[in-house]
Formats: C-alpha cells, sequence, structure tokens
C-alpha cells in the first residue's frame, strides 16, 4: 500500500483507507457493539419512563379521580414500549452472540431445520439466561409481549384504596395492575407464565416484576458484553488503532485557519498553530496500525507484517475555501 500511495492523490488515499478500514472484521463487531449499547439505552429509557409516569400517582396521596384523563392512554403506551423493547434488546443480543460464535449444534441435536442455535448458545448462554429469566413472573413478562401482539393490548385496573389492618394505622393505596380476565383471554400463555398468574388475585401487579426484571437485564447486558469483549477484542483493537490513526491523519489533512469574522480573511498565524497542535495529537496517539508487535490468542507476541503501511505525508499547502 505504501508504493501504491505514493502514485495516488490525497482524495484516491483517502478512499482506499476508508475502503480498507469497512472491510476490517473488527469493524463488524465494532458496530454489533454499538448496536447494542442503543438498544440498551432505549431499554432503559423506556423503563425509566414508564416509572416516572406511573410515580406521579403510585405511593402518593393523589385520589384516583384526580388522574389527568390521558393517565391510563400513557401508562399503556409506555408499558407497550417496555415490552416490546424487552423483546428487542433478547434478539439483538441472539444474533449478536451468533455472528460472534456462529458454530451450529450438530444437525442431530436440531429440532428441524429452523432451529439456528449455536454451540455457544446452548453451552453458555441458555444456562445463564435460564439462571437469570427462569422464573415464572419474568416468563410471564416475556409472554405478555406475545399477548399484546397477537391478542389485545394490556387493559389497566387503575384505583385507589385504603387498607388496615390493626395495629397498624389506615394505609393509602394507589395501584396501577394488570386485569387478569382479560389476560386469560390469551390462550397461549406457557406454564411458567400462567402459574405467575394463578399467583395473582382479581388483578396482576406487575410493577415488583418490571423492577425485579430491569435489574437483572442490566447485570445479564454487563456479563453479556464481556463476553462479547473479550472474544474479539484483538480484532475490534485493530479496527481503532487504525481508524485513529487514519483520523489523526485526516485531521492534520484538513487543519484550517481561524477566520476573520470582519474581513473573512485567515487569521494571519493560525493555520500554522492549528496545524501544529493537530500534529501533536497525532504524534501523541503515535503509530499501531502498521507494522508491530501481533499477540496471538496464546498470548505470544512476534513481530508481523501488515498491508496497512505507513500513512503518507501531509500536503504543506492546499487551498483554503469557506463557504
Amino acid at each position: 500500500m505504501a508504493e501504491q500511495s505514493r502514485k495516488f492523490g490525497w482524495a484516491e488515499e483517502r478512499e482506499r483507507r476508508l475502503e480498507y478500514l469497512d472491510e476490517l472484521p473488527g469493524k463488524d463487531h465494532h458496530e454489533r457493539f454499538e448496536t447494542l449499547n442503543r438498544t440498551s439505552k432505549l431499554f432503559s429509557a423506556n423503563g425509566q419512563e414508564l416509572h416516572n409516569h406511573l410515580a406521579t400517582f403510585v405511593g402518593t396521596p393523589k385520589h384516583v379521580r384526580d388522574l389527568p384523563d390521558d393517565f391510563e392512554d400513557e401508562a399503556i403506551r409506555l408499558l407497550h414500549n417496555y415490552i416490546a423493547s424487552v423483546a428487542t434488546l433478547r434478539d439483538i443480543q441472539r444474533a449478536t452472540h451468533r455472528k460472534v460464535w456462529p458454530t451450529r449444534i450438530p444437525e442431530a441435536e436440531r429440532n428441524g431445520k429452523d432451529d439456528h442455535r449455536t454451540i455457544w448458545e446452548v453451552q453458555v448462554y441458555t444456562p445463564k439466561v435460564t439462571d437469570m429469566f427462569g422464573d415464572d413472573d419474568i416468563k410471564f413478562l416475556f409472554d405478555l409481549r406475545n399477548c399484546t401482539l397477537h391478542h389485545t393490548v394490556p387493559v389497566l385496573s387503575i384505583g385507589t384504596r385504603w387498607r388496615h389492618v390493626p395495629p397498624a394505622p389506615v394505609e393509602w393505596i394507589n395501584s396501577v395492575e394488570l386485569k387478569r380476565d382479560e389476560l386469560e383471554k390469551f390462550s397461549k400463555w406457557t406454564k411458567p407464565a400462567l402459574r405467575f398468574i394463578e399467583t395473582q388475585e382479581k388483578n396482576v401487579a406487575f410493577l415488583p416484576l418490571l423492577e425485579k426484571y430491569s435489574t437483572r437485564a442490566r447485570e445479564f447486558s454487563g456479563w453479556f458484553w464481556d463476553q462479547v469483549k473479550e472474544a474479539v477484542f484483538q480484532e475490534v483493537n485493530e479496527f481503532h488503532s487504525k481508524s485513529n490513526e487514519f483520523r489523526g491523519w485526516l485531521s492534520e489533512e484538513l487543519v484550517e485557519p481561524d477566520w476573520d469574522d470582519t474581513t473573512g480573511n485567515p487569521v494571519p498565524g493560525s493555520l500554522r498553530r492549528n496545524r501544529a497542535v493537530a500534529h501533536a495529537k497525532r504524534c501523541e496517539f503515535g503509530t499501531t496500525g502498521w507494522g508491530g508487535i501481533a499477540v496471538d490468542s496464546a498470548g505470544v507476541a512476534t513481530v508481523g507484517e501488515s498491508d496497512w503501511e505507513p500513512l503518507p505525508p501531509v500536503r504543506k499547502y492546499r487551498k483554503l475555501n469557506r463557504d
């Protein structure tokens, strides 16, 4: 690439380097981490919005008759968003680990042609899921998503009541719950979900369940992130190193002077100063993407070669434009 770099102009060199970075395995893994991060933020934001909305009633001295007319509709919308993000988080994790550990289980162990489970999924992922999300109430939450998609949106019971268990004082209770008789109209609950529903009385209290699941989901996401990170660290590190080196070169190439707002002209000496700052930042990062020491999976270091050669010298002069 170095010999070829001398034959191309700056624009061609830039495009060639971008194409090279796009083809690195670490780029795909980097994007998977970004997707996981976005999905986790979506899940957390939906949970927080639902919590904040319900907290304007539950745990307050407000009476149900004082709620705004749209309180129930908004609660249903936010609950729907939360349930959907539960499934999205699970689906993105599944898609990720099947790319990172793609080896499928032997054909003899598959449950039909649509069984895409992998060895890592069966041996590591599924046992962890069962350990953290195998409780009947969490299974109910997973099934609630199917109920919402294929049967009806949840129907809420919202009320205020007083409870007195002597010698304790009278207790004011505001509740937002799911109507059990409406849930039972759905015919495709799994056995664990049905067991949970049967433990409930007239209505199904879901607020404690949301808190329980959200806590476990955060813990599980941290575990899953670490598993993927350990598996693809070298590829991602290579992509980040080469990308950062390229960005340093690009920043120095594209540095501009400060502009005088009055005259519209460059401020004298500012181009040289800004270029020096960009060059210093580039030097601080250094060069790690080519011709360095490679460490294999066993931790053995060897002097390796790479087709990512040193970037060409920065142009000393170029035409400056200001829109």
